[in-house]
């Protein structure tokens, strides 16, 4: 592709439409250096017709109303060919390549200057998703047929971009509740949809352009010819279904041009037509001779539509667009663009499916040009903002590859892990507190099997047991979860955490950035940490559990002790069952004296505890395990560069740049 330099000029966007074409001027250096170009003598729009003639043993190509006017002389002549590059044969690309260089030519042939002034052209392409892998291949079609072309834009975007910032048009006033475009073409209906909540618009598009109206008009005009036409059953028989011959393309064109006019005057009771058939046929060495012509009532034209079932695919494609893709969004405003806009039933289905009246479904008052015209204004806003994007991406790069990785992390993670075992070790005891946490056992007498009374008090019995609410259950208790958070992950604890410290200081960069903007939209993406991994050791658990459960100086020992008068406990009975004023006062001791479970600085313990020599900082650093911290700085790197390209696409359509 042609790359955008420092001598570059203008842009020319350039709408290689279905069914016309048209073409846009931009200057690179002032925002107001606008202007439709012509392609041919007084001609801004041109219908996309190619012939192909030989003079001289040469080729020589001709487009728009120039090939029509040729086309009896061409050895090729054909409407309605563009296709995506992967279903084209290569007579169809060969056809293609030449009406992008027959236009590129009429384009330099009308403005001379333009040959020896640097530019790129942009070209526009439909925005249904299925174009997205055939964009490289159409760009190389346009790069055979010698355009500088230097990048591509969505039809249905360009034209909402377009239409924006035209005055007097309402979209500023509803796309903060939801505005849908519609490009309805000659071969696609493409939709673009906004609303201040998105930093991105909703693309997608049918396949279900108006060259079906006129297509169907023709097939019913030739299955019911009218007594005064005694020809167009001959024309069927030779040429009618072969899309190929030039007679076919010849009648379709006069069908197409029909229904230009009859929808754009919307007083006009028929459609009409007269056909001259010789003028069709004179390509051929056995011409038909003879004049004809068609016409039915207005109201019959939707009836023939209808039949033909293109009505309902219409309608099933919006109602398609509506549920899947904008998945209860609210539309407020719905602007109509494009040539088959026009056409009474388009704003009707509109109107119909999103609830509107005619004030919130406007049409455009200049459809055919309204796509070039955006694809010009958007790629001069994407090469306003592409230095912009860069700037900001080498900002945070910095920002990112100067955060202090490893501490940051262990910090963050590091707390994560206290919490959760302050967190547990707290639970347990409150159950154990509540009188849930215990041991079924079946007592013949009031002594264990070791020999130990067990203190009998009312407690819950089950088939014949009875729960015993002693310090061997709590002690099992706290094993059980220790060496449970050796399996524990704790980042998808304080995932959240993380995520909020690496990013937030990236992302107040780029608000400042883009403040002009008033970009306010919450961020939408999820940074997932896929590989960054903390886990508890074995050595840890075990360090844990012995905290809480190994005799006298542990945590569950002085609680159990603080029970006796002036601390005189004198042996440690596992077995017996405790009192619910023990337990609470087990549990209120614990609460006030041990919930950080390691001492920190200048926390209060005993002198002579032998767990005194360590410390959460001792504890964390030897016994949490972390992994992964160089693959959490590329992903997050990669989450900016994402986020920034979700700024770039709103600042491009929040207004034009100053």
């Amino acid at each position: 592709m042609k790359q955008v330099t420092n001598t570059t000029e203008f842009i020319i966007g350039i709408d290689f439409g279905h069914g016309e074409t048209s073409a846009s001027y931009h200057g690179l250096h002032d925002k107001t250096d606008f202007k439709d170009l012509e392609i041919l003598p007084g001609k801004k729009v041109i219908p996309s017709a190619v012939a192909i003639l030989e003079d001289e043993g040469r080729e020589k190509i001709c487009v728009g109303e120039a090939a029509v006017a040729n086309a009896g002389i061409a050895k090729d002549f054909q409407i309605s060919f563009k296709k995506r590059p992967s279903e084209m044969n290569k007579v169809e690309r060969k056809r293609m390549v030449a009406f992008m260089k027959g236009v590129y030519a009429g384009i330099l042939d009308k403005h001379p200057d333009f040959v020896h002034r640097e530019h790129v052209v942009y070209i526009a392409r439909p925005s249904q998703s299925v174009w997205d892998a055939e964009e490289r291949a159409y760009i190389q079609i346009a790069e055979e047929a010698g355009l500088p072309v230097a990048g591509i834009q969505k039809e249905s975007r360009a034209a909402y971009f377009r239409a924006r910032t035209q005055g007097g048009n309402k979209i500023d006033s509803y796309v903060k509740e939801g505005v849908l475009i519609v490009d309805f073409g000659s071969s696609t209906i493409d939709f673009t949809y906004l609303n201040a909540r998105l930093t991105k618009p909703i693309d997608d598009g049918r396949p279900l352009g108006a060259n079906e109206v006129e297509m169907a008009l023709m097939k019913y005009a030739m299955e019911h010819p009218t007594p005064t036409d005694n020809v167009i059953g001959e024309f069927a028989y030779r040429f009618g279904w072969n899309r190929e011959s030039i007679p076919y393309n010849q009648m379709l064109f006069a069908f197409r041009k029909a229904k230009e006019g009859f929808y754009s005057n919307m007083a006009q009771p028929k459609f009409s037509i007269a056909l001259d058939y010789f003028d069709l046929t004179s390509s051929e060495k056995d011409p038909l001779e003879g004049y004809g012509g068609f016409s039915i009532n207005r109201n019959d034209v939707n009836k023939i539509l209808s039949k033909e079932g293109y009505i309902n695919r219409v309608k099933d494609a919006v109602k398609v667009f509506k549920e899947e893709r904008l998945k209860g969004q609210k539309v407020a405003l719905v602007y109509l663009t494009g040539g088959a806009s026009r056409m009474d039933f388009v704003r009707e289905t509109f109107m119909e499916m999103f609830n509107l009246d005619k004030v919130h479904c406007p049409s455009d008052d200049n459809p055919s040009l309204i796509v070039s015209q955006g694809v010009a204004n958007l790629s001069y806003a994407d090469i306003r903002t592409e230095g912009k994007a860069d700037e900001l991406k080498r900002e945070a790069q910095e920002i990112i590859l100067a955060y202090g990785w490893e501490n940051a992390l262990k910090q963050i993670i590091w707390e994560s892990v206290k919490n959760s075992i302050i967190g547990k070790a707290k639970m347990i005891m409150q159950n154990y507190r509540d009188g849930i946490i215990g041991e079924y056992l079946e007592l013949k007498d009031e002594k264990t099997p070791a020999g130990e009374y067990v203190g009998m008090q009312p407690g819950k019995s089950k088939n014949g047991f009875t729960l015993i609410r002693n310090i061997r259950a709590l002690n099992e208790r706290f094993l059980l979860c220790f060496n449970d958070f050796v399996r524990t992950d704790f980042v998808s604890e304080c995932e959240s955490i993380i995520t909020k410290n690496l990013i937030d200081s990236v992302v107040e960069v780029i608000k400042n950035k883009f403040s002009e903007f008033e970009y306010t939209s919450s961020m939408t993406k999820h940074l997932k940490l896929s590989g960054l991994s903390a886990k508890l050791t074995q050595n840890g658990a075990r360090r844990l559990s012995e905290r809480f459960t190994d005799g006298e100086g542990c945590i569950i020992y002085e609680a159990v002790k603080s029970c006796y008068p002036g601390g005189a406990m004198v042996g440690w009975n596992l077995h017996k069952d405790r009192w619910d004023s023990d337990r609470k006062q087990h549990y209120d001791y614990y609460t006030a004296h041990y919930e950080k479970i390691f001492p920190n600085g200048n926390d209060a313990f005993p002198a002579d505890y032998l767990w005194n020599r360590n410390s959460w900082a001792e504890f964390l650093e030897k016994e949490v395990v972390i992994s992964g911290i160089d693959s959490a700085k590329q992903q997050t790197m990669a989450y900016v560069n994402d986020l920034i390209d979700d700024y770039i696409s709103y600042a491009r359509l929040a207004q034009f740049l100053v």
